[in-house]
């Protein structure tokens, strides 16, 4: 059975590969120019691997610092997620980042802090990150 994408390929349909910068989109569409099931399973499985890779640091410095706290993983709309959290783990404050993106890409596709910000039902801090570290 052929997957959507070589369906879609032969057909000479127009396909859409949503692109917003990250590594995630890059993925997505070196998935989309290979149609061998063997490529695209190597990337989910990198992308697996950095994202465990992620949580044993983040792990590490809440160990490290004297923490009580713990790492969760969870998926859906990022804003939505973190109050969801938020609300879950009786939390009383809430920090998080910014990724600094432009006017534009705020205005088509929204915030994550813009939506925490607005919707959280305690304080928020939200950190800018420095210039050189946008780049």
């Amino acid at each position: 059975m052929e997957d959507d994408f070589s369906e879609a390929k032969r057909r000479g349909c127009t396909v859409v590969v949503a692109m917003d910068g990250s590594l995630h989109s890059q993925h997505a569409f070196e998935s989309y120019l290979t149609t061998d099931p063997s490529k695209a399973s190597e990337l989910a499985n990198e992308e697996e691997r950095k994202i465990k890779e992620m949580f044993a640091d983040w792990k590490d410095q809440i160990k490290n610092t004297g923490i009580d706290g713990c790492v969760v993983r969870t998926s859906g709309e990022p804003g939505r997620a973190i109050i969801k959290i938020a609300r879950g783990e009786g939390a009383d404050y809430l920090v998080m980042g910014s990724r600094g993106v432009g006017t534009l890409r705020k205005t088509f596709m929204g915030s994550v802090s813009d939506y925490v910000v607005h919707h959280a039902h305690i304080p928020v801090t939200v950190v800018r990150n420095r210039d050189e570290d946008n780049k």
